[in-house]
């Protein structure tokens, strides 16, 4: 996907997050990476095999990963976004809004991530072939094939199975959107097809 397609729904994310940000007092502490700003971010970013950006998206992950354990009805609240999807969020935003710190955007993801959340425990399905693979949620799938079917682009039921009809719709639907159309629901493809 092109990366300015991933931006500007990043930037839509985070903005529609913002507004729906619920309040709260400040009164917790923030440890490590977190205190950075947003300029901190975007320079470490210029290596991404630096340290110090691996610190930056390694907190993102552990905050996200924690939020799994206290948001409520939620077993992964990043169904599909990997390390990749983080920072393309952080950098859409950070590049608007250089004085927010890394904690404050990320808040911003959790609420912006409830809609999209798995709720309960959903086994992990490894599909593809040997050149395109992903590990999905069953949960996921389902809710893919329903998405396709809304679409017209699949017909079978929504079972959470990946079978050869549901990768030729994907296949047909990475290729509308300018995906690599392999047929694989990777994150660039379940954000497309499964954001709000």
């Amino acid at each position: 996907m092109k990366k300015s397609m991933l931006a500007a729904m990043a930037a839509t994310f985070i903005a529609s997050a913002a507004n729906a940000a619920e309040p709260h007092d400040n009164s917790f502490a923030v440890e490590g990476a977190g205190r950075f700003d947003c300029a901190a971010f975007l320079t470490a970013r210029q290596d991404k095999s630096s340290a110090e950006y691996q610190r930056l998206i390694g907190f993102v992950e552990g905050y996200l990963s924690a939020a799994n354990r206290y948001e409520p009805n939620t077993f992964d609240l990043t169904p599909w976004h990997n390390a990749a999807a983080f920072d393309i969020i952080l950098n859409s935003h950070c590049t608007q809004h250089a004085q927010d710190t890394v904690v404050s955007v990320v808040q911003r993801m959790v609420t912006g991530l409830r809609p999209v959340r798995v709720a309960q425990f959903s086994p992990l399905v490894e599909v593809g072939d040997a050149k395109h693979r992903a590990f999905v949620y069953e949960a996921i799938l389902r809710r893919s094939q329903a998405a396709l079917k809304v679409k017209g682009l699949y017909k079978g039921e929504e079972t959470g199975k990946f079978t050869p009809e549901m990768r030729n719709a994907l296949a047909a639907f990475q290729k509308q959107h300018s995906l690599d159309a392999t047929g694989v629901p990777d994150p660039a493809t379940l954000w497309t097809l499964l954001n709000p």
